[in-house]
């Protein structure tokens, strides 16, 4: 009997809700069904109410012959619209052998947390801890091995194991027994007051989604406890990975489209500078108004490769474009360190960005297209500048020896506040001039001011205070 292998008996004063894991949703009810064992009807199961969740089937009548069906069990189902007098059925098929029945959960303790783990789980949730989402000891779990299931028949004579195909035993020649047909295991749903389209919909979707199946590799979403800190940890970075996949896509995109449109108002700005101011047309005219305002003049546009026909022309064309960003980066000053003119020249581009490689190569161009002239120039200590005339080497000595001759001793700091520059800047440039012999240090070991040096304070005198000195071994 389909009822006895696969029900359960349950309490019909119980609540359903109250009937339900903590994991387990309902979804609907329907009143005024009868059931079929089979293909026979259940004499004590004809006027009751089933209701359908997440996991399971109940059946509940004021005759205590309730019974939970878990749906882990259907296979397929069947639907009968009904005819005549004949009511609409639903039929569900069973697993052919009753599936080891799992036990009822108890209360646990995880391994890993402590944490004691209550009953009203389902099967598949009350593996895992609630609290940290470690899966429970295999050990806690008692299982029931299923039987093998075997297709061989027994020979009455010498009990020799023959084919189901067999008629005759092969070792004795006996007749063998004709095996019975297996039992076809189902249960029907009769709906004697109708409802059975919108019961029978919610039951597939509940057979579709599995939601008794879900293990600890597929947990249910859960917001609590250290797996569900875990989960919304990798949700999250899981959005932000796409979000910037997203962006890089869509900026690639838009730098293609940026070419284009680049490439598109040269060409028309090509156009229209070629006939004179008198001669154009109001067409021309709101065209070149529209670059203007879109920020598409061909004055401020950056060179790009693809816009010249040889490198060579290419870094001429940059360097052209750099004199004009130096205009505006050195207005008010005489020399700059070579990664400020870099960051700076790349902040003006957008986009089409220059590489440290190209922009070494544009460098040596630079005199050509500026005035005064912006040569480069490496320190002692190894860092690269870009400089006017006025800080040239020669013209920086001769300041350098005049201002300290005039004023005496100074200090790095002094002479850089003098020539508005940086510090650093200046201790390299002074180290220049000093390997030339124009000027000499005075540090705390050699205290020429007589009342000793503080200590870490670097004081720079012109070579020409000791020029009229007498040493040792000169005559």
């Amino acid at each position: 009997m389909a009822l006895k292998r696969y029900t359960k008996s349950i309490d019909s004063t119980i609540p359903i809700p109250a009937l339900l894991y903590t994991d387990e949703r309902f979804f609907s009810s329907q009143n005024g069904v009868g059931i079929y064992d089979g293909q026979q009807k259940s004499p004590s199961h004809q006027s009751g109410t089933v209701h359908v969740s997440s996991h399971r089937l109940f059946f509940m009548d004021n005759r205590h012959n309730s019974f939970a069906l878990d749906l882990s069990y259907v296979v397929q189902t069947e639907y009968y619209a009904g005819l005549f007098t004949s009511s609409a059925k639903v039929t569900l098929h069973l697993a052919s052998q009753t599936l080891p029945g799992a036990p009822e959960p108890e209360v646990w303790e995880c391994h890993v947390c402590g944490n004691r783990n209550p009953p009203g789980t389902s099967p598949a949730a009350s593996r895992v801890c609630t609290l940290c989402g470690v899966r429970r000891e295999s050990s806690s779990t008692p299982s029931t091995p299923a039987p093998a299931a075997s297709d061989a028949v027994a020979c009455p004579a010498c009990t020799y194991l023959n084919s189901s195909s067999n008629t005759t035993c092969e070792i004795c020649t006996a007749e063998l027994p004709v095996p019975l047909a297996p039992e076809i295991s189902l249960i029907k749903l009769s709906f004697r007051k109708g409802g059975d389209k919108a019961f029978y919909s919610n039951l597939k979707s509940c057979l579709k989604t599995k939601a008794w199946g879900l293990t600890v590799d597929d947990p249910l979403p859960s917001g609590s406890g250290i797996n569900g800190i875990l989960q919304s940890v990798a949700t999250s970075n899981q959005g932000q990975e796409t979000n910037m996949k997203d962006a890089l896509q869509d900026l690639e995109a838009l730098m293609l489209k940026a070419k284009d449109m680049v490439r598109l108002a040269a060409d028309l700005n090509e156009r229209l500078t070629t006939s004179t101011a008198a001669n154009q047309p109001e067409e021309a005219t709101f065209i070149m108004s529209s670059l203007s305002q879109l920020g598409l003049q061909m004055d401020n546009a950056p060179v790009t490769l693809d816009m010249m026909q040889d490198e060579r022309e290419w870094i001429n064309q940059l360097a052209k474009e750099l004199a004009g960003v130096l205009q505006t980066i050195m207005k008010d000053r005489g020399i700059i360190a070579l990664d400020e003119v870099w960051g700076g020249w790349n902040r003006a581009r957008g986009v089409a960005l220059i590489p440290p490689a190209t922009f070494l190569q544009v460098l040596p161009h630079l005199p050509v297209y500026t005035t005064p002239t912006i040569q480069t120039r490496q320190l002692h200590s190894g860092l690269t500048v870009l400089h006017t005339p006025p800080y040239s080497h020669a013209a920086f000595s001769a300041r350098l020896v005049g201002f300290l001759s005039l004023n005496g001793p100074q200090t790095s700091a002094e002479i850089a506040q003098e020539e508005e520059i940086t510090v650093g800047l200046a201790e390299g440039m002074i180290g220049a001039v000093e390997a030339d012999g124009q000027v000499c240090r005075d540090d705390e070991a050699s205290a020429l001011n007589g009342r000793g040096n503080a200590v870490g304070v670097i004081r720079w005198w012109p070579w020409t205070e000791f020029d009229s000195y007498n040493y040792d071994g000169q005559e």
